[in-house]
């Protein structure tokens, strides 16, 4: 009887044994899968897959910080990727001085079979490997990942970009580039004489086009000739060095950049005009306040798209400002939220061009990207968040009035506890005084938002992307001190890089200069490096010290009803790089230490 019962529950045994099998062997291989690719097992709702401009400070760290600041976390392929190398300096892996674009494409579509839905791609760095590089591509260059699958530029984008956007959940925000109206010192044989002969031939008015000739190939015939239509561009430029400088084949190559990146725009905005989850914004790279080489294709550009940046596909003042932007943009449109914003200026000089390489006035930059975030602009009384922008001072003997109401304004939205975003686009007109009253007088950490180098259209992109990404977070999420950490991060970064400009790029350049070593493109094998290095740390350490001495201690904004503060306890700078050799960007670490509690007070 005993064994007839064995018997009949032997099966059941086997069977039940063979499932704990086949669960312990399912289990092992998810522990090893999460172990060998953990980017298949993470949460995607809050992280952005990012191909950058290329690897400078602004488009690498300054993007990490604000969209960690924000929520998100940012997902960058291999920098060596999107590195950009100028001449003589060490290439990248696959021995060129630009980015891989290939390996670039193949993982975008990776990143959407992992999961992810939220992308941010260069079409810079995806068609031409960066945007130096895209200033000297002059024809199609085929994409070759392997020796059967060869494609050009448009090809592989409907490969492997377009079938991402398939996806209804997913969002793809796409930037690109007008060309500037000239190349790269110090890159595949640009020197200063060649850059400055190309603006000025840039800057020679074309013909004007009429709205029923703003065609592509209108545009790209009107290219060659001045004004008039018969006399070749070169023609015009007063300086008999310059146009002795440009030979048949450097206008030739010149005119041939232009041709091939108005044309991939042309065909990208077509190819993505059935998707309503495509967003696209081409930033207007260095110009200039009149009639020149971009205006007719400016023109053709807002005959195809309009002037609406609020739409989510427009012309946009600035460049390396974009991938902040839309940091900015996806915070806003994950909220949902309308801000209202107000808008003071101080200095008297808004509506003016505050330099030759200016298409727009800081007025226009300002509204620009008011509607890019969709803000309704109200006074000040019924402001949620207020913007105070720093001009040049109309007159010299007003510098130190427009001085103390900037100060005095910010002192009193910070003791009303009104959130504020400081934008310092004077330029450095103002010279040292208004750097010493704002770091004696203001505590940065209060502020939603500052960013003060620059030029007007980039410096404002900086301050309004951090100002409305924080904003929106402050109001609509639980800060972490994640994230809190990482906007005191961005903060210092900020408030360090403009010291930088302000106090230590003129005399490091000064120091180079006495030594024989080209500071826009200094030798990897110069004897001098370490003493470059030493002079660097010497000249920049005090500048840093200033921003910390202004952020430790203080409490930073991490809460706004009520409002919240949580105090630095410790702030470093430090590992100061040239990320290319040049002395015109640095990049340093910061560390910081906040407590874990936060302090409030109630709004007086």
């Amino acid at each position: 009887m005993r064994n007839r019962e064995k018997r009949r529950h032997f099966p059941l045994r086997l069977l039940l044994a063979g499932v704990i099998l086949v669960l312990l062997g399912l289990i092992a291989n998810d522990f090893l899968q999460r172990r060998l690719h953990p980017e298949r097992f993470r949460d995607w709702s809050r992280v952005i897959a990012y191909i950058p401009l290329d690897d400078r400070t602004d488009n690498l760290e300054d993007v990490l910080y604000l969209a960690e600041a924000s929520g998100w976390e940012i997902v960058t392929p291999p920098r060596d990727w999107f590195r950009t190398a100028l001449d003589g300096q060490p290439r990248n892996e696959s021995g060129e001085p630009y980015g891989n674009r290939e390996a670039l494409f193949q993982w975008a579509k990776d990143m959407g079979r992992d999961g992810c839905h939220t992308f941010l791609f260069s079409l810079d760095q995806l068609f031409s490997g960066g945007l130096v590089n895209s200033r000297a591509v002059k024809d199609t260059w085929p994409l070759s990942f392997s020796k059967r699958s060869v494609m050009d530029e448009l090809d592989a984008f409907r490969k492997y970009i377009l079938p991402l956007a398939k996806n209804p959940r997913n969002r793809l925000y796409l930037f690109d580039s007008l060309a500037r109206l000239s190349p790269t010192v110090g890159y595949l044989g640009i020197g200063e004489q060649e850059y400055y002969a190309l603006r000025e031939y840039g800057m020679v008015p074309r013909p004007a086009l009429s709205e029923r000739n703003l065609t592509l190939k209108e545009v790209f015939s009107r290219y060659p000739y001045a004004a008039d239509g018969r006399t070749p561009a070169e023609n015009n430029i007063e300086k008999e060095r310059f146009r002795d400088t440009l030979t048949p084949d450097l206008i030739e190559t010149y005119l041939g950049v232009r041709r091939r990146k108005l044309a991939l725009t042309d065909e990208i905005l077509t190819a993505i005009e059935p998707f309503d989850n495509i967003q696209l914004f081409i930033g207007v790279d260095d110009s200039s306040n009149r009639d020149n080489i971009q205006y007719n294709e400016l023109r053709y550009l807002r005959s195809r798209i309009g002037a609406d940046v609020s739409s989510g596909i427009a012309v946009m003042a600035g460049l390396d400002s974009l991938a902040r932007l839309f940091v900015g943009r996806i915070a806003q449109e994950t909220h949902d939220y309308r801000v209202r914003a107000s808008v003071r200026y101080v200095g008297g000089t808004e509506e003016k061009h505050s330099s030759e390489f200016d298409l727009y006035t800081l007025e226009d930059v300002v509204k620009l990207h008011l509607d890019f975030f969709r803000a309704e602009q109200v006074p000040e009384s019924q402001a949620e968040l207020q913007f105070l922008v720093m001009t040049a001072p109309d007159s010299p003997e007003r510098a130190a009035e427009y001085v103390e109401e900037l100060v005095s304004a910010l002192e009193r939205n910070l003791k009303r506890h009104i959130p504020t975003v400081l934008n310092e686009a004077s330029n450095d007109a103002y010279g040292d005084s208004l750097e010493q009253e704002l770091l004696k007088r203001i505590p940065f950490a209060e502020l939603v938002a500052y960013a003060g180098k620059y030029d007007q259209a980039n410096v404002t992109g900086a301050a309004f992307a951090m100002g409305f990404s924080r904003y929106l977070y402050l109001r609509c999420d639980e800060p972490t001190l994640r994230a809190d950490s990482a906007h005191a991060q961005q903060m210092a970064n900020s408030m360090a890089l403009t010291e930088y400009i302000l106090h230590t790029r003129a005399p490091l350049n000064a120091y180079l200069q006495s030594l024989g070593v080209d500071t826009g493109n200094i030798p990897p094998d110069t004897p001098y490096r370490t003493r470059i290095q030493r002079k660097l740390s010497e000249l920049f350490a005090p500048e840093c010290r200033k921003v910390r001495d202004n952020l430790r201690g203080t409490g930073l904004l991490s809460g706004l009803s009520p409002w919240r503060t949580r105090p630095i306890r410790e702030l470093s700078i430090r590992d100061y790089q040239f990320p290319w050799s040049r002395t015109f960007e640095l990049t340093f670490a910061v560390d910081v230490a906040l407590d874990e509690t936060e302090s409030g007070r109630a709004v007086t």
